[in-house]
């Protein structure tokens, strides 16, 4: 290929391997270089049980890998989709998600695309490596360092230009690593900043604020011969004082996880395996598939804490930081798990910057502006929609533990409280509605999925005279139930503990 080029992607979690496998799809050169030594594995659960993945946490907690990423790999990567559901992996298709409410409704055809893969992320990570090992010529560097940036001034615009990476194995001395494109994929607690001061560029500016929350995962494992429970209403729910889901994973596997203020101290006793299993016990939701008849737990409760919205700005004013770098994945931005976005947003800044490669492979500047164009568009409004959203999620909760009620939007003196008015909206209208009206379902599953942009459902004036219409009957209805109050919680928590 004659604009093949050498590539170097640091980190191997889910944003390096895609950012490799799609790069190397293009006919470059790559050599993925990841920090942690992953011993060889014959199977997914041989890795579920020895891989650590200290620097990626995040593989020891549920996931959700959407739509809009199942689609990807299944058009795109049909052997990697073949293996992942000879792994074990499972789809969950529209008809599946709507069974319960919609059982004769009249499916579209494009409802075929909200489809979405039950993995475990170890799993997924152990299939994808093999995959690229197999299907591509990456080179893998695994238990190798990176310890800083090569660069030069260039000579036209004086930005540092980067021409390769400094390794060291076993903190021996460094070598470098010579690259036309250096793909920075090291999570979300990349040294990014760091490097780029060490080669003189602008100081990397970011936003950044916390989700307000902190969250626990454990995986269980169905008992031999035993189905799994019918899902009965949503596979999570958000409780006020306490957010709770369900996620199907692999081979039997499924996980829980549990959210909560980091400061609420009673709910922090949520990391012991005792208060956790007590917890799913009393949800709902979870109550059924934790019964020791049905599951046994396979995993200590694993917890993820100090959680941020973070969007890094590595282009600003048409101007990169530096030439011949870019940040993809959670080092690019990253945002409330919760939302199960990671790995698919991870995708789709790795195709993103293999699509611009292509276009400008001889011009860095060009390269730059025109991926930071199409991240600002495709990506950035990811960003900015979950930060509100918790923005929104944290005065809630604050006015809930102040006495007030969050819903209540009718002022003493007659107005109209706009926030208290969506509140009582999204409470008492769309979420009813994605029980009583497969229209609002549709369109509410499209953006979770990353189909559609995540434009204001409420915006849309056909979808809010259905939420509306179901707004107005709230009295009529029996309230629904997705959890006990806090203070009964808390004490089946205490109980727990003793």
């Amino acid at each position: 290929m004659s604009n093949s080029k050498q590539v170097v992607v640091v980190g191997g979690s889910v944003a390096g391997l895609f950012s490799a496998l799609l790069l190397s799809r293009e006919g470059h050169r790559v050599k993925l270089v990841e920090k942690e030594a992953l011993e060889e594995c014959d199977s997914p659960v041989e890795a579920f049980e020895k891989w650590d993945r200290r620097g990626a946490p995040q593989t020891r907690h549920s996931h959700a890998f959407l739509a809009r990423l199942h689609n990807e790999i299944k058009a795109r990567e049909p052997k990697l989709y073949a293996a992942l559901l000879e792994a074990g992996a499972e789809t969950i298709p529209f008809t599946e998600m709507t069974r319960e409410f919609f059982p004769d409704e009249e499916l579209l055809p494009e409802d075929d695309e909200i489809t979405l893969l039950a993995c475990r992320r170890m799993t997924f990570d152990w299939v994808l490596r093999r995959h690229i090992s197999a299907e591509t010529d990456t080179e893998i560097l695994s238990g190798v360092q990176v310890v800083g940036l090569e660069a030069h001034p260039d000579a036209e615009t004086g930005l540092p230009r980067v021409t390769g990476v400094r390794v060291s194995r076993d903190q021996s001395d460094p070598l470098t690593l010579e690259a036309d494109l250096v793909v920075d994929a090291t999570g979300r607690n990349t040294r990014l900043a760091h490097w780029l001061e060490d080669i003189g560029a602008d100081p990397l500016e970011q936003e950044s604020e916390s989700c307000g929350i902190f969250y626990c995962s454990r995986f269980y494992r169905l008992l031999p011969g035993v189905e799994a429970p019918t899902m009965e209403g949503p596979i999570g729910a958000d409780l006020g004082y306490m957010k709770y889901a369900i996620f199907m994973g692999d081979s039997g596997i499924f996980s829980i996880t549990l959210a909560a203020s980091p400061d609420d101290d009673a709910l922090r006793q949520l990391r012991k395996p005792a208060v956790f299993d007590a917890a799913a016990r009393n949800l709902p939701t979870t109550s059924r598939w934790v019964d020791s008849a049905v599951s046994e737990p396979v995993t200590d409760v694993s917890t993820f804490a100090n959680l941020k919205n973070t969007y890094r700005y590595f282009v600003r004013e048409g101007q990169p930081l530096a030439l011949g770098l870019f940040p993809v994945g959670d080092a690019l931005m990253h945002q409330n798990p919760l939302a199960g976005r990671g790995c698919t947003m991870a995708w789709l800044s790795a195709q993103l910057l293999s699509e611009a490669f292509a276009k400008h492979p001889e011009d860095p500047i060009a390269f730059a502006r025109a991926l930071d164009a199409e991240v600002i568009r495709q990506v950035h409004p990811w960003y900015q929609t979950m930060r509100d959203q918790d923005r929104s999620a944290g005065e809630l909760l604050r006015e809930e533990q102040s006495g007030t009620d969050p819903y209540g939007f009718q002022r003493e003196d007659g107005s109209i409280d706009p926030k208290a008015y969506m509140r009582s909206m999204l409470k008492d209208g769309l979420m009813p509605a994605l029980r009583e009206d497969i229209t609002v379902l549709r369109a509410f599953l499209r953006v979770f999925n990353l189909l559609d942009a995540p434009g204001d459902l409420m915006a849309r004036p056909d979808l809010m005279q259905k939420v509306l219409a179901v707004w107005q009957k709230r009295e009529q209805r029996v309230p629904i139930s997705f959890g006990p109050q806090r203070a009964e919680m808390v004490s089946t928590l205490e109980a727990a503990q003793s």
